[in-house]
């Protein structure tokens, strides 16, 4: 079964902003790290000999400034069910990277889940009740749902995070429109992995939820999404008070604006690919272009950040190893397909 969005999301977020994690240990957990000592990547596969390789979601090297010396690793898991297999790679994950680095080595789980939280947050028996691994847990009971725009301003990352977790539930539209106005600035200074964050935090939003926060930015405070969907947004604008003028005022506004929404929402797709190295081909960009239906549209927003091959994305037909051409079905097929 392939990742879901939330979890390659989430794994995207943390690789692309690696500052994240020390900030969720000390607002989530009350980790705080020294001021003498750097944060960096560390390595994210544990090889064995004769052993298939385990690879982490991510790790994290706590190193003095003064000498590079690690004095502390963090082994980062980001899980989105209950995985009962997680209880013997997860010590293994951990014991890999100890002795790689020589250093005090801990297991951080990032949930968007409660039921979740509560499952990995379960100590592990590694022998005779007498050496237990117990996991740091980050639930959405710690992720914060409410941010106000300076602290958005200033951690960004955090913000997208707090979206995707809690972007859907009530009383997140506040923290939502918080998050799209601390990125649109980011956006309009053109700082580097703004894109993600804008295509993360749409993707976790309501369609009717964003539709409205859409025309409310617009009207109140001026915001839209990227540069380009500014210039979709202005062109549907356009469109819409033109036919206004020949079919009545509202209808053509409306009309516009849909349509505006529709080609943002089309160019984050193509953002999302090429940012993922991923080639759309021609018939792919114009079947692409000429849709119409909005649930269609975001379904592929969403997959974008998953699928390994456009045609995965695109139900593109693939050659199967008998030679004949099979059609790959479409994500919103394959879900209606699961759901008979």
């Amino acid at each position: 079964m392939p990742p879901s969005f939330i979890h390659q999301g989430m794994v995207k977020l943390v690789t692309e902003y690696p500052e994240l994690w020390p900030e969720l240990l000390r607002r989530c957990l009350g980790i705080e790290l020294p001021d003498d000592v750097e944060v960096l990547q560390g390595p994210e596969t544990v090889r064995q000999l004769h052993a298939a390789d385990h690879t982490a979601d991510g790790t994290m090297v706590v190193k003095r400034v003064c000498d590079g010396a690690p004095v502390e690793a963090l082994v980062n898991e980001i899980q989105c069910k209950r995985d009962d297999d997680k209880w013997w790679t997860w010590p293994l994950h951990l014991a890999g990277i100890r002795a790689r680095l020589k250093c005090p080595t801990t297991l951080v789980v990032l949930t968007p889940y409660q039921s979740t939280a509560r499952w990995a947050a379960r100590p592990i028996d590694v022998g005779r009740g007498r050496m237990t691994l117990r996991p740091l847990v980050i639930g959405p009971a710690q992720i914060p749902c409410t941010m106000d725009l300076d602290d958005a301003r200033q951690h960004p990352a955090l913000a997208t995070m707090a979206v995707m977790v809690h972007g859907r539930r009530p009383g997140s539209r506040s923290l939502s429109k918080i998050a799209l106005r601390a990125v649109h600035e980011r956006l309009e200074e053109q700082r580097e992995g703004s894109t993600l964050l804008l295509d993360l935090i749409t993707a976790s939003v309501g369609a009717k939820a964003l539709e409205e926060m859409e025309e409310e930015m617009e009207i109140g405070t001026n915001v839209s999404f990227t540069k380009i969907g500014r210039q979709k947004f202005a062109e549907g604008h356009a469109l819409g008070r033109k036919e206004g003028r020949e079919k009545g005022r509202e209808e053509g506004r409306e009309k516009g604006r849909e349509e505006g929404r529709r080609d943002a929402r089309r160019q984050a797709i193509l953002l999302v690919l090429q940012s993922r190295g991923l080639v759309i081909t021609q018939a792919q960009r114009r079947r692409l272009e000429r849709c119409p239906d909005d649930e269609q549209l975001e379904s592929w927003l969403r997959q974008a950040l998953v699928v390994e091959r456009t045609g995965d994305l695109f139900g593109t037909p693939r050659r199967s190893r008998s030679g004949h051409r099979t059609r790959s079905p479409s994500p919103a097929r394959a879900s209606r397909a699961r759901s008979r």
